[in-house]
Order: structure tokens, then C-alpha cells, then sequence
């Protein structure tokens, strides 16, 4: 164990930051090759990547309630929130995307008060998760400080109004998108150790 604990995790290190050069160069790539609503547009490569994550969580989240009864709780209201942020994401698309999130967010309240006497223990057990850590980390960068960071005033400061807005679009969707993949990770970590885990544990 001792051997192999830390190879698991420089492999784990050289992976994640693969993958998050990947990211940085999906920003760059469409700063490179604009599609044709412009740098960082609804149809740009890194808000496509944006948009298959978020639905990828919605899955994952989805199958971990099924997986691990223990957790569910959590996990369900957590799927439902990534499949509101997928369908807000069509917002270019839809003028009307508030009223599919409507029902959504209805399903998470209703998960809440019907789970209510378990939330508290599912919630301990999530959180307790290693996981849980890249989770609020990309929770924070994506719907926080992505939106913070791409506050008009604030690149004003550093351009012109003619200039300002490739810039903050480029820092706020590179971000949002790194936030997401951080949130991906959980996902994974996640997985990974409940499943080691109910392997250790004695059969019944």
C-alpha cells in the first residue's frame, strides 16, 4: 500500500492536469477559429464542452442515487441542479427556458421535503467524501467567480470599450468551463472510492 498509494495519486496528478490543458486549449482554440456568432459565442467549442458536462453530471448524479442508496438524497436534489444549469445553458435558444426549469426545481423541493428525515445523515455522508472537495471547488469557480471575474466594470478598468469584451469573455467562460471539469473530477473521485470502498467491506 505504501508503494502504490502514492502512484495512484502522481497518476491522478498527471491525468487532471491533462485534462485541464485540454481545457485551456479549447479556450484557445476559439480564440484561434471564431465560429460564426463571434469569439466565445453560444456555439463555440467551450460552450459546447460547458453544456455536455453539465449533462453528464446530471447523469452521473443521477446514478450515484441509484448506486448508493446511503447518499441519494443529496445526489437527486445535486442531479436536478446540473439538469437546471444544462436547460439554462439553451437560454439563446429558448426564450422560454425558465418554464422547463420551473418543474425541475419543483422535483428538487419536493426531493427535499420527502427525504427531509434523511437528508441530514445523506448529507454528512457526502460531504465526508475526499470528492466533496473538487465538488465545492468547482461549484464556487463556476457560479461564483466565473461571474465575478466577468463583470464588465471590472475589465473597463484594464480596456477600452471597444476592447473589453474578448477579454472577459475568454476569462469568464475559460472558468466556467475549468469549474466544470473540476466538478467532472468529483464526479469521478467519487465513484472511484465508494466503489473501493464497498469492496473492503466484509460480505454480509
Amino acid at each position: 500500500m505504501k508503494i502504490y498509494f502514492p502512484f495512484a495519486v502522481a497518476i491522478r496528478i498527471i491525468i487532471y492536469s491533462v485534462i485541464m490543458l485540454g481545457v485551456a486549449e479549447v479556450v484557445r482554440l476559439d480564440a484561434l477559429y471564431p465560429m460564426q456568432d463571434g469569439y466565445y459565442g453560444e456555439l463555440s467549442f467551450t460552450e459546447i464542452l460547458q453544456e455536455i458536462i453539465l449533462f453528464v453530471l446530471f447523469i452521473l448524479y443521477l446514478v450515484a442515487g441509484r448506486r448508493f442508496p446511503d447518499v441519494r438524497p443529496v445526489t437527486d436534489v445535486i442531479s436536478l441542479f446540473f439538469l437546471a444549469s444544462f436547460i439554462r445553458e439553451f437560454n439563446f435558444l429558448i426564450d422560454w427556458w425558465a418554464l422547463l426549469v420551473f418543474p425541475v426545481v419543483l422535483l428538487a423541493v419536493w426531493q427535499l421535503v420527502r427525504n427531509s428525515k434523511y437528508l441530514k445523515e445523506a448529507t454528512v455522508r457526502f460531504f465526508s467524501q475526499p470528492a466533496s472537495a473538487w465538488f465545492m471547488a468547482g461549484l464556487l469557480i463556476t457560479f461564483v467567480f466565473s461571474r465575478l471575474m466577468g463583470r464588465s466594470s471590472f475589465w473597463r478598468l484594464l480596456y477600452d470599450e471597444n476592447t473589453y469584451r474578448l477579454a472577459k469573455a475568454a476569462v469568464e467562460e475559460g472558468l466556467e468551463l475549468a469549474g466544470d471539469v473540476l466538478m467532472l473530477i468529483s464526479a469521478v473521485e467519487f465513484f472511484l472510492a465508494r466503489v473501493y470502498n464497498d469492496k473492503k467491506k466484509p460480505d454480509a
